[in-house]
């Protein structure tokens, strides 16, 4: 029985494409609005005739109409420029999307960089402060300290 590759021919050229539509985005559009965006993904149809580029704002904003007309405006262009460039067959035909999902994590990320997580030192300072305080919990080799909320829940309380 033959093995079925674990990728196809529409993956490879979709990488590709991912690639070059980037490229052209920065280098030949020239439209200043092209260089607000960043492309996150893109998906091919398996019959290479539909691609669906997904892309970001480098400003972290909602996408606003002129940056969409200025994308309806330059599929055509990219999508010629994609045929010959990587011979494909056929009529590509290309549409834009703003990626929610990639917005979100970069919001994320940027909320945890602003956020300065304790460092080593400071935890084990404070650590050491409560094992010298006598405070009940902070010694852990006393299990009899220690509350588990769970196991009293479940009646074997420590």
């Amino acid at each position: 029985m033959r093995r079925k590759p674990s990728f196809t021919r529409a993956d490879r050229v979709e990488h590709l494409l991912l690639e070059e539509v980037e490229r052209l985005l920065a280098y030949e559009v020239r439209d200043p609005l092209a260089h607000a965006i960043k492309v996150t993904a893109a998906h091919l149809s398996l019959d290479l005739g539909h691609l669906r580029v997904q892309y970001v704002l480098y400003s972290g904003g909602e996408p606003f109409e002129p940056l969409t007309a200025m994308l309806v405006r330059t599929s055509p262009f990219l999508a010629r420029t994609l045929q010959g460039s990587l011979q494909l067959r056929g009529r590509l035909q290309i549409a834009f999307h703003y990626d929610r999902d990639a917005a979100h994590v970069e919001r994320v990320r940027a909320i945890l960089k602003a956020s300065t997580p304790p460092t080593a030192v400071a935890v084990a300072e404070s650590a050491n402060a409560e094992v010298e305080a006598g405070q009940p919990g902070a010694n852990a080799s006393s299990a009899a300290a220690l509350k588990f909320p769970d196991s009293e829940a479940n009646g074997t309380g420590t």
